[in-house]
């Protein structure tokens, strides 16, 4: 390009391509109140300038449009073109780029928008008037025609104006409709009417009758190339080295047609139908204007003086592409200033190929010394070390040295016999009378330490050489699990909590752009569920892998509300409401019992599960009521899941609709307040009105839980200090399981076999004395069996 120099700054401008309208002046005109600049060509044309000097225009941008009248109507109308070809490019508002050029037809109307009620309305639909007629109060028409009346819901919206001859026809031919068509001159589908001009002909239904109104039509030809004013470019200059030629640009003319074919214009005032304008055309050195980086270069528009006369106001249109080079002192190799220069080693005017250098920074050495760490290659640090006469320091010596060159020396050490060497550093020279040492400073690590540099490396002040690495031994104890402890008894929600597969299938796991992460599960149906990942989670499961039930497939802690919820919503589709509720609960409880002990085993300490598993079974005791159906049971209500069983195999009997319900996980001090027992409920606050309520309503309380058995003093139900089973046959074959006569708490019905121990409630005195024989001779009395089997008296 061309070296462009302002003095007084420190900027260089390379101008690499550019185009200037050498025969067309540019003048500051005032229209219509406010100046603008106006190019005047050759050939007498004028454009109106649409980017202002001193801005930057990209590819494609419009720079000036032609001041002209042709093109302009005198009201609103329909267009329609006639062998003119358009094609859509840039943005919509621009219109249609004309690619062939044709004739316009232009059929002019005058249509008012409205938008009053229809009372204002002074003339009728098909009425034909005179110019200055007031259609609508306060509203005139400017040309004799056919109205047209456009209403909706008694608001009239528009009215139209349609000029030209009105006939009275009898019979219309079939091609004559309301839509209209183009009649051409000698045309004979209108008996008794003679066609001379090119018109547009309406059917119309009048008062006095149908006929056809003959429009005319207005003709407006499109050239197939607009005219461009003269240009001259530096790519095309005899003295410009076409090997080196980048980007070129100049400027096109081109025609564009606001409306499309068949559009109607409604407006009182003329439109402009066809605009030209000349817009930036920027194409490589291969002639293509769709190169890439044709799109993200800019042309800077200036207006410099003409060549003949400098001190004439007129001004030339110039559009360049700059390349700037700016000149700054360089802060990294000179912070305290003064030591780097930097020369420019072109002049203004000069034409340069690409590469060539146009400046040149020195970095000048205040001190003399040695130039040292000098690196090449891609990864090399742009520094120069050079060693001064201060970083060296001669020791005089009286015997043969015991160093050589390259040796790293600390203070302490003997450098010959009887000569420290009182300075640290490595030795770069040794003669018979002296050691030549580069000073330096030792910095002692230990063993395991990592280094942040090699060697050989340039390192300034401040910058990380070694990290140590120290290790202590980290103690806890129990106290660090308790509140995952407390999280898990009072059956809270964790926070970030993992997302569990609601079906088992195979994962199928997909990393995306951007990091993330879409997680599918194939089920064995071909069903596919997606799971969206949060941003912050991580897949713990592989493409291809099988996942289970509630299985987890992110990282974080499970929610136990959820494990329930999709055991149970599984297992509904295959089994009833009351297997479902029991599996969903077992599952919950296996995991809040291994959580539990997970915490308590990793401190070391073993506890034996049915401990645990008393306060899971009070936690996963409760289903809430949807429906009672034909019960006594609302909805929402909390209830043992036995209890509403018992009350639904009633209903089955009696034929009545049983309840439904969904099984929940309740917290250790929620499940305390939701209690059956008077006695516990007593214990835990407002006792005098539990206690009055139980009196007066005479309550039973049949000491199930935990809390009511310490009150009154008796064994809890926790399968402990019980001795019924010290005798039992421990090498006869385990009693195959009864699903349908268990239940997931030890309640149930029982079974039919009399060898199966039951856990039934004793009296304290007797508890610790009652084996199987016993139980075998109370259960031969037929007046004991309900106390066996659960049955308590009301």
């Amino acid at each position: 390009g061309v070296v462009r120099l302002t003095p007084g700054k420190r900027e260089i401008d390379i101008i690499t391509a550019s185009v200037r309208l050498d025969q067309s002046q540019v003048r500051m005109e005032s229209t219509g109140g406010r100046e603008q600049y106006v190019i005047h060509t050759a050939s007498n044309q004028h454009f109106s300038l649409k980017a202002t000097p001193g801005t930057k225009v990209v590819n494609h941008q419009v720079v000036a449009e032609l001041v002209d009248d042709q093109y302009y109507t005198k009201t609103g109308g329909i267009i329609k073109y006639a062998g003119v070809e358009v094609a859509k490019r840039g943005k919509a508002k621009q219109g249609y780029e004309v690619t062939k050029g044709g004739t316009l037809l232009w059929i002019p109307e005058e249509c008012h928008e409205v938008n009053k009620d229809i009372s204002l309305l002074l003339v009728e639909d098909g009425q034909y008037v005179e110019a200055g007629t007031e259609v609508v109060k306060d509203i005139f028409c400017q040309s004799s025609g056919v109205v047209e009346v456009v209403q909706k819901n008694d608001i009239l919206r528009e009215i139209v104006v349609k000029p030209g001859e009105f006939h009275l026809v009898d019979n219309l031919p079939e091609t004559m409709t309301s839509e209209g068509q183009l009649i051409y001159p000698g045309s004979e589908d209108l008996p008794g009417i003679t066609i001379e001009n090119l018109c547009y002909g309406e059917a119309v239904d009048t008062p006095d009758g149908m006929g056809v109104l003959l429009r005319p039509v207005t003709e407006f030809a499109v050239p197939d190339e607009p005219a461009v004013p003269s240009q001259a470019s530096i790519n095309t200059q005899d003295n410009f080295n076409q090997a080196t030629q980048g980007t070129q640009i100049e400027l096109r003319a081109l025609q564009r047609i606001p409306y499309k074919d068949g559009e109607r214009v409604k407006s009182v005032d003329g439109v402009e139908l066809l605009r030209t304008q000349l817009v930036l055309e920027m194409s490589s050195p291969d002639g293509s204007s769709d190169h890439s980086s044709s799109s993200q270069l800019s042309a800077d528009i200036e207006l410099v003086p003409t060549e003949e006369d400098e001190a004439s106001e007129d001004m030339r249109l110039q559009l360049v592409i700059l390349e700037s080079l700016v000149v700054r002192r360089d802060t990294n190799a000179d912070p305290l200033g003064g030591n780097t220069k930097t020369r420019i080693l072109v002049k203004d005017g000069d034409e340069i190929p690409p590469g060539a250098v146009v400046a040149r920074t020195e970095i000048q050495c205040k001190e003399a010394g040695e130039i040292r760490g000098i690196q090449e290659g891609l990864e090399a640090i742009r520094r120069v070390l050079v060693v001064r006469d201060a970083d060296r320091v001669t020791i005089p010596i009286t015997s043969p040295a015991t160093v050589k060159v390259g040796d790293l020396v600390v203070g302490t050490k003997t450098l010959a016999e009887g000569k420290p060497a009182g300075e640290s550093g490595q030795v770069v020279m040794v003669s018979d009378d002296a050691v030549i040492l580069r000073l330096a400073r030792p910095y002692r690590v230990s063993a395991g330490a990592i280094l942040q540099i090699d060697k050989g490396d340039l390192v300034q002040r401040g910058d990380n050489l070694v990290l140590l690495v120290f290790e202590r031994s980290k103690t806890g104890d129990i106290i660090q699990g308790l509140p995952r402890i407390e999280e898990l008894l009072e059956a809270r929600k964790p926070k970030e909590a993992c997302i569990l597969a609601r079906r088992p299938g195979e994962a199928q796991v997909i990393y995306e752009e951007g990091e993330t992460v879409d997680i599918k599960v194939i089920e064995s149906d071909g069903v596919v569920t997606d799971y969206p990942i949060s941003p912050g989670q991580n897949a713990i499961v592989s493409d291809g892998q099988q996942v289970g039930t509630a299985e987890p497939i992110t990282d974080g802690p499970a929610n136990p509300h959820e494990i329930l919820e999709i055991f149970f919503n599984y297992c509904l589709e295959k089994r009833g409401v009351y297997e479902a509720a029991l599996k969903g609960l077992q599952q919950a409880q296996a995991f809040l019992v291994n959580e539990v002990q997970s915490v308590y085993q990793s401190q070391g300490i073993d506890i034996a599960d049915k401990h645990i598993e008393v306060i899971v079974r009070q936690m996963t005791s409760k289903v809430r009521v949807d429906d009672g159906g034909d019960t006594t049971m609302l909805p929402g209500e909390l209830v043992e899941l036995r209890q509403i069983e018992t009350v639904n195999d009633a209903m089955a009997i009696t034929g009545g609709a049983p309840a439904q319900y969904t099984p929940v996980l309740l917290g250790i001090t929620k499940a305390s307040l939701n209690t059956d027992s008077f006695i516990s409920a007593a214990s835990f606050q407002e006792t005098t009105r539990v206690l009055t309520e139980a009196a007066i309503e005479g309550k039973s309380d049949w000491l199930r839980g935990l809390k009511e058995n310490v009150i009154i003093g008796r064994l809890i139900p926790a399968g402990t200090g019980f001795n019924a089973y010290q005798e039992s046959n421990l090498g006869s074959p385990e009693p195959e399981f009864d699903h349908e006569s268990s239940m997931v708490y030890g309640y149930g019905e029982p079974t039919d076999s009399p060898e199966l121990p039951q856990d039934n409630l004793l009296d304290d005195n007797t508890a610790r004395a009652y084996s199987l024989d016993e139980q075998s001779d109370l259960a031969a009395d037929p007046s004991n069996l309900d106390l066996l089997n659960g049955n308590f008296p009301e």
